[in-house]
């Protein structure tokens, strides 16, 4: 691929992947690129969504239309199934952006844990990513990243648990974790 859009992998089980992707939205902003945050596999409000808001348009956030809020492993076997086509087809509607040269910055955050769980074919995302238009920058995070996908990527950046307040029962925090 010719031009400067280079893949950036934030990987890991330790804190800030998504918040890496949002720091680096918001530097894109903050020089006047027009970002593309798709987030998969969350559903509830979050701190870096309100805050994209005061960008005037130039991140736009998405979601997948999922019919299940629960978290995976806490889904029947059928209500797996329905979010797995869920999420394929948020991405199958994603896929058409990546061509558009005024987006600047891509984010699929947790993409690589639907990739992991199956949900989506591993080949089928790298031909997408490796056909996006030149100078689309793009950001997959997520628990693990393929010995395919670290290959391909330009930038691997892993967060890596040392302790977390979670190990004492310290629940998610607003403005914090999201």
């Amino acid at each position: 691929m010719s031009g400067n859009g280079l893949l950036h992998l934030y990987v890991g089980n330790g804190k800030g992947k998504s918040t890496a992707a949002a720091g680096l939205a918001f530097r894109m902003a903050g020089n006047g690129f027009h970002v593309f945050f798709a987030q998969f596999l969350k559903s509830m409000p979050s701190g870096e969504i309100e805050a994209f808001k005061q960008f005037g348009g130039l991140i736009a956030v998405f979601r997948p239309f999922m019919r299940h809020k629960a978290f995976i492993w806490n889904q029947t076997p059928e209500q797996r199934e329905e979010t797995a086509a869920d999420l394929a087809a948020g991405w199958n509607l994603f896929c058409g952006k990546l061509s558009d040269a005024s987006i600047r910055l891509f984010v699929f955050d947790e993409l690589l844990d639907v990739m992991e769980m199956g949900f989506l074919d591993e080949g089928s995302v790298m031909d997408v990513l490796k056909s996006r238009h030149p100078e689309a920058e793009v950001v997959l995070t997520g628990r693990h990243a393929s010995a395919s996908l670290t290959e391909m990527a330009d930038y691997v950046t892993e967060m890596t648990v040392i302790k977390h307040p979670y190990e004492k029962g310290t629940p998610a925090r607003r403005g914090v974790e999201y």
